[in-house]
């Protein structure tokens, strides 16, 4: 079976997970297709419902390439169906799986590599205390400074493409947002907080958001998003973000979890810095979305007149 290659997958169905919902790990926003070829089921497809509406495909996993497609075109009718604007979908660098997505109208625009911290390692971590003062809680003040730090740190091609709107700043001001990553949609976290790095003249220099697991195991890490401008120094920030992760998960005890970090790759010099605090790549992947206003809008011939 093919699947997208994400290093953290979907927590695993069976059939009770899937007559027994209620019960289920599954969320109630999920929607789950079935390929079935006679009378057998030898693909699905499961999709993520965010806040905004938009579609996440989080599952795609058949027998072979052309029932994948058939499940892809499905997936992609219904959510035409459903008014969706927007369904985004991350995979590992396959060339075949690229392929696949593209013939199906979706455009890659970002790559990001993921970094694990292994489980075990918040316990040497800095101590809360110290971490505090490097950062600072962020502010619902703060909403528009992190969007004017955003815009100078990201690319003017993937921000048309994420198009974050201001509902978005105030949320990510509060610690309930963070930016759209290829794993967001598999994490399961009790709490999420954001903290920020004062900078000159009012400005913001770094924004750290943190989330940590709601349940124990290696499969249920917690989240470590940096962004931060040119020629600041990642390393205390990271300390800082692994002494509050490690301080909020001793309390909820998942404390032995691991921790996961996403870096875009226009944020250079962030995996080094990551890598140096004990952090291991475990893979590089692809952010693609299937925009239905762009398809709409795209340029097409005319019928003649006159």
């Amino acid at each position: 079976m093919r699947s997208l290659g994400l290093p953290l997958g979907p927590a695993a169905l069976s059939l009770y997970q899937l007559f027994r919902m209620p019960l289920s790990l599954i969320r109630s926003s999920d929607s789950i297709w079935i390929h079935q070829r006679g009378a057998f089921a030898d693909g699905l497809a499961r999709v993520e419902r965010d806040d905004r509406g938009d579609w996440t495909i989080v599952e795609l996993d058949a027998v072979d390439d052309a029932a994948r497609a058939r499940l892809l075109a499905r997936v992609a009718r219904e959510a035409g169906r459903h008014g969706v604007v927007r369904l985004h979908v991350a995979c590992a660098e396959d060339a075949a799986t690229l392929t696949l997505l593209g013939s199906a109208g979706f455009q890659p625009y970002a790559r990001e590599t993921l970094f694990l911290l292994k489980g075990g390692s918040l316990s040497t971590a800095t101590p809360a205390s110290a971490a505090r003062a490097v950062l600072r809680p962020a502010q619902p003040s703060d909403a528009l400074r992190i969007a004017q730090l955003m815009s100078a740190t990201t690319p003017p091609a993937v921000s048309r493409m994420e198009l974050i709107d201001a509902r978005e700043w105030d949320r990510a001001a509060a610690g309930t947002w963070a930016l759209r990553a290829s794993i967001t949609p598999l994490l399961r976290l009790a709490e999420q907080s954001t903290f920020v790095l004062d900078g000159a003249a009012g400005e913001i220099d770094a924004w750290v958001h943190l989330g940590v697991a709601r349940e124990r195991g290696e499969e249920h890490p917690h989240a470590l998003r940096i962004s931060l401008l040119p020629g600041i120094d990642a390393a205390p920030l990271i300390q800082a973000g692994l002494a509050e992760i490690g301080d909020r998960a001793a309390r909820v005890g998942t404390a032995e979890n691991g921790v996961l970090a996403v870096v875009r790759s226009y944020e250079s010099g962030l995996g080094t810095a990551l890598t140096s605090q004990g952090f291991t790549p475990i893979g590089d992947l692809r952010l693609a979305v299937r925009d239905a206003r762009a398809r709409v809008t795209a340029p097409g011939m005319l019928p003649a007149i006159g």
